[in-house]
């Protein structure tokens, strides 16, 4: 059982990596004094990803700032030249990352990767991350965070390519109509 110190402690922990978020602090408590705080970071250990550090088959936890708040989702690297794979596919508290990331592990022993966005921290209560040298990529947005998802890449490019040639037949068949009309107006006793 955990003193009163180090459960105030553990329930501070929680509250700072679910970005502070007001009207928790009774679930940080219950948490803590369950031991639900350490239960992702206790001897877990991941390592910094970067590109092509991660093989095929390997999952990355990417965080990011959702507004105020810390957030996360977990993919799973693919062979090359097929789409990575996201679970769920939206946004989750960082504890919700780390459980969804080791039941989708489970006993396989592949290390899972860890990637921040500018401004998110390392957080101790975590886990250790293998290297205290990470690096951290550029703040996201909702759009970028579809942009490393090669299956929306694919699908942006496609409907802009769609776009594209509907503007180009648009303005293709108003080019034809002016042309069709000026071939009209150039005949002999053709009225303007």
């Amino acid at each position: 059982m955990i003193d009163e110190e180090e459960k105030r402690l553990r329930a501070y922990q929680i509250w700072e990596s679910e970005g502070r978020p007001e009207g928790r602090d009774l679930a940080h408590w219950y948490q803590a004094a369950d031991g639900e705080a350490s239960a992702t970071g206790e001897g877990a250990h991941y390592m910094p990803y970067s590109t092509g550090a991660a093989s095929a088959g390997s999952l990355v936890i990417k965080f990011y700032h959702s507004g105020d708040q810390v957030r996360g989702y977990v993919r799973k690297i693919a062979e090359t030249g097929e789409d990575d794979s996201i679970f769920p596919g939206e946004e989750m508290e960082p504890e919700a990352a780390f459980k969804l990331a080791q039941s989708h592990n489970g006993e396989s022993g592949k290390l899972i990767f860890v990637e921040l966005t500018e401004g998110v921290e390392w957080d101790p209560s975590w886990g250790a991350l293998g290297n205290n040298d990470i690096e951290t990529v550029s703040a996201e947005t909702d759009a970028s965070r579809a942009a490393d998802n090669p299956t929306a890449a694919r699908r942006r490019t496609r409907l802009a390519q769609e776009a594209g040639k509907g503007l180009r037949r648009a303005v293709g068949e108003t080019q034809a109509e002016e042309d069709m009309r000026n071939r009209r107006s150039d005949r002999p006793g053709a009225q303007s």
